[in-house]
């Protein structure tokens, strides 16, 4: 699903795809540019970024094992 160009425009505050490519590029939210000029952003990535919703991307990181390092001494 893609976000309407309405939406677009009303959380950039710009008119212009290229204006607001600027300015989603600005704010790390990648951003697709259609043939005709206007542009694609996936809501999910939008929604990511807004904190509309919670990120599905909930993987743990392992913690880092630093007992090697204390033996080194």
């Amino acid at each position: 699903m893609f976000v309407p160009a309405e939406i677009l425009e009303e959380f950039t505050g710009l008119k212009r795809p290229s204006a607001q490519k600027r300015f989603l590029d600005g704010l790390g939210i990648k951003s697709t540019e259609r043939a005709d000029g206007s542009l694609a952003v996936r809501q999910e990535e939008l929604d990511a970024h807004t904190l509309s919703k919670p990120s599905k991307d909930t993987r743990r990181r392992r913690t880092l094992d630093l007992s090697l390092l204390s033996r080194a001494s």
